[in-house]
């Protein structure tokens, strides 16, 4: 049934006033009562971004937080039906609006999305791995990575320093978020650009360490093989024990 249109106007009058809190003058309603429905909205909207950014909320004054939440309440059109998801559109919001200029915080960017990283990963759907054992030829077996994960570059270290710090060493960084099998805690590596490199061999191009390294020499035959496979079998011990890593991939006899 579709509404009249003086139905809809007052609909959207009542959007209006809950979203901005300007006038809108809805028939039927009272000054108090609007008052009221408009706080329990916009506090729901806040207690849910709060939760979110608990490390952004410190590191803003109460007015420069304030003043984010308003602008995103009043002019961002939600794209999503879940509030859990409504901070990445927050993290979007205050990308776009360019608040990490306005307010002279350059990190803002990528502490709030440090912070949605730990949300989208602890939420994301289950990546069951293919059968593995325990222990392997860590040289040579194809080794099984556990498949909850997100790789990011950022450019300020804020997983590494408290926030204002780490404008002090502004660079490229690698953050590796995942969640560990069984209790889904979600824990961050910082990782350097020679171990990205490592990583995505091993998990996209699905290589052993040996073939890695023989790959690497040809590009490069400056590098002593000893080091690199000393530095390639480190790497790989540290992701096992950090769960990043789940064994050694099982071979099928057909």
């Amino acid at each position: 049934m579709l509404y009249s249109a003086k139905t809809y106007d007052s609909q959207q009058r009542l959007s209006r006033w809950v979203r901005t809190g300007e006038n809108a003058d809805v028939p039927g309603t009272t000054a108090e009562g609007l008052k009221q429905y408009r706080r329990l909205f916009r506090n729901n909207i806040n207690n849910t971004l709060t939760q979110a950014y608990p490390i952004s909320l410190e590191v803003l004054s109460n007015e420069q937080w304030n003043k984010m939440v308003d602008g995103f309440y009043a002019n961002h059109d939600a794209q999503t039906p879940h509030v859990w998801k409504l901070p990445f559109e927050f993290y979007q919001f205050a990308r776009e609006s360019d608040y990490a200029q306005k307010y002279g915080f350059p990190f803002l960017n990528d502490l709030l999305y440090f912070e949605w990283l730990e949300i989208d990963v602890y939420t994301m759907p289950n990546k069951y791995p293919e059968p593995f054992k325990e222990n392997g030829d860590a040289m040579n077996d194809l080794i099984e990575v556990n498949r909850e994960y997100s790789l990011e570059r950022l450019e300020y270290p804020v997983h590494l320093y408290a926030a204002k710090e780490s404008l002090n060493h502004k660079g490229n960084y690698f953050l590796l978020t995942y969640r560990t099998p069984k209790d889904f805690e979600v824990k961050f590596l910082d990782m350097p650009p020679l171990h990205v490199l490592f990583f995505e061999k091993i998990s996209n191009e699905r290589l052993t360490a040996s073939q890695i390294i023989d790959q690497l020499l040809v590009q490069n035959n400056e590098i002593p093989k000893e080091q690199l496979a000393q530095n390639i079998l480190g790497f790989i011990q540290t992701m096992m024990e950090e769960k990043v890593f789940l064994g050694f991939s099982e071979n099928y006899l057909n």
